[in-house]
């Protein structure tokens, strides 16, 4: 336990704080810019949220507006360590809302963004190069507990790592649905016409499975740590080229994997920046290294520079006490099981019966990317029991087109909305109906299949981690033409009769 109280230099923190709450800004001038706050939070009727937090609901047109400024404001305050203790406890809690809204705004960024934004609230990172230390200069300290970092460096791992665990599937190797996505960027200038080629498919498969067991090993590894930053740099620009539904990811950990660095790592570089900027004001011979040391006398120790005082300061410091051990030992305890927890949860879905990207179950918070192409095609049946008569309601007026195309291929969502009707037309009636679905569903490029058991009355099925024999099995096998029936075309494929015939 010792090492990982051990100072180390607090640059590297830093760094990835600024990055950190850049993105958090990025993020919420875009959803501001581009409308996003309407048409996904004010928009809909219906939103599809977490089980158990129905309860959290977006504000009203203004209320999300001021929501996203007061998130852009955060980040920025976070970004230069200004009241840093309030912002990044009020930054965490705004995005953790932001993120539980509804589950067809899921994204595995979001989620990590999340988990850094918790993380940043135990982590000391304003001590050094923040507006706080300007104006309480006894918070600086030109060092940090090497615990720090290191927790760091394991969440920024987790999706590069489980992202290629992930992989390892029959789908994957067989270039599906990596295969279809690269397709339809044929059109991108320069790069289009090559994505389509097989060599480059299977580039992209290989080398992405590759990269994401192997990325994190070789960034710890100091003799293989800058290469393996070079290929992390070609891989993320790509991938924004290429795919962008992926939208910030690929520029936040450009900046966040430079936290597998030696902690000190920004120093020469802004050492270089105080050597020129000196010499411009005519003091080229004041180095950037005495400009950096330039403390208050009373902080250095004999002889002794004040990285190296306060390291030693942390050694005098230490408190032999038994609380101080207990408080240390409690301390790194509760971070031990958080890290077991996100090292266990995205291994949960090889305990599921199914596929996992069929079936959707252990989907989320598991870092499982690119690894679906599903189209659906799908028609609610509301039933009166008391008269019998059947017909189909039109959801739209209740979600938007963004939201069906992505709720349609889970099946939880799907069932969510059933519930969702099933009240409505209590609300409206004062009577109880019955809610069916029927729901084809192609993954991968397979045949389209039934996704949930078109009998059951949904209405009556329990939302929450539940067995769900009303998923229907995947049977159809894996095609190398992968199926082309467009979307626009599958209001025949629906039809009650041929339903029940198959």
């Amino acid at each position: 336990m010792r090492f990982l109280f051990t100072p180390v230099d607090g640059a590297s923190v830093v760094v990835f704080r600024i990055g950190f709450g850049l993105v958090m800004v990025w993020l919420g001038i875009d959803y501001l810019v581009a409308g996003r706050a309407y048409e996904l939070y004010v928009k809909p009727d219906f939103h599809f949220t977490y089980y158990g937090f129905d309860w959290v609901q977006p504000f009203s047109l203004n209320g999300m507006k001021l929501f996203f400024v007061a998130m852009s404001v955060l980040g920025l305050f976070v970004a230069g360590g200004l009241l840093y203790r309030v912002t990044t406890p009020s930054l965490a809690l705004l995005f953790t809302y932001f993120l539980l809204l509804d589950r067809t705004n899921y994204q595995n960024h979001y989620y990590l963004l999340m988990l850094l934004g918790w993380l940043m609230v135990f982590i000391p990172a304003h001590r050094l190069w923040s507006i706080d230390s300007i104006l309480w200069p006894s918070l600086r300290s030109e060092s940090i507990a090497a615990w720090s970092v290191w927790l760091l460096r394991f969440h920024v791992g987790l999706p590069y790592f489980f992202g290629g665990v992930a992989k390892l599937n029959h789908d994957w190797f067989a270039g599906a649905p990596l295969r279809q996505m690269l397709a339809s960027r044929s059109d991108l200038p320069f790069i289009g016409p090559w994505l389509t080629l097989e060599s480059v498919v299977q580039v992209f498969i290989w080398g992405g499975a590759l990269f994401d067991l192997l990325v994190v090993p070789l960034l710890i590894w100091k003799r293989t740590r800058s290469l393996a930053y070079l290929i992390c740099l070609a891989f993320h620009l790509i991938n924004s080229m290429v795919f962008d539904s992926i939208h910030v990811f690929p520029w936040f950990m450009i900046v966040a994997t430079t936290i597998f660095f030696s902690p000190d790592w920004p120093r020469p570089s802004l050492d270089r920046l105080l050597k020129i900027g000196r010499g411009l004001r005519g003091n080229p011979e004041i180095s950037a290294e005495s400009a950096l040391n330039e403390v208050p006398v009373s902080r250095l120790e004999m002889g002794v520079r004040p990285a190296e005082a306060t390291l030693n300061q942390a050694h005098s410091a230490e408190d032999p006490c038994a609380w101080m051990f207990r408080r240390r030992f409690a301390a790194m305890g509760f971070a031990g099981l958080c890290c077991l927890f996100h090292l266990a949860w995205p291994l949960v879905h090889f305990l599921e019966e199914g596929d996992t990207s069929w079936t959707e179950r252990g989907h989320h918070f598991s870092w499982r990317m690119m690894l679906r192409g599903k189209t659906s095609g799908f028609r609610y049946l509301v039933t009166d029991p008391q008269t019998g008569l059947s017909w189909n309601p039109d959801v739209r007026k209740w979600i938007t087109p963004d939201q069906e195309i992505r709720f349609v291929r889970d099946p939880e969502m799907i069932l969510h909305l059933a519930h969702f009707i099933s009240e409505d037309y209590l609300k409206l009636t004062g009577r109880e109906f019955e809610v069916r679905a029927l729901v084809l569903t192609s993954l991968n490029g397979r045949k389209p299949q039934l996704l949930i058991d078109p009998t059951v009355d949904l209405s009556k099925e329990p939302r929450g981690y539940y067995q769900r024999s009303w998923i229907r099995p995947l049977t159809e096998p894996l095609r190398k033409d992968p199926w082309m029936i467009p979307p626009s075309q599958w209001e025949r494929l629906i039809d009650v009769k041929e339903v029940g015939r198959k």
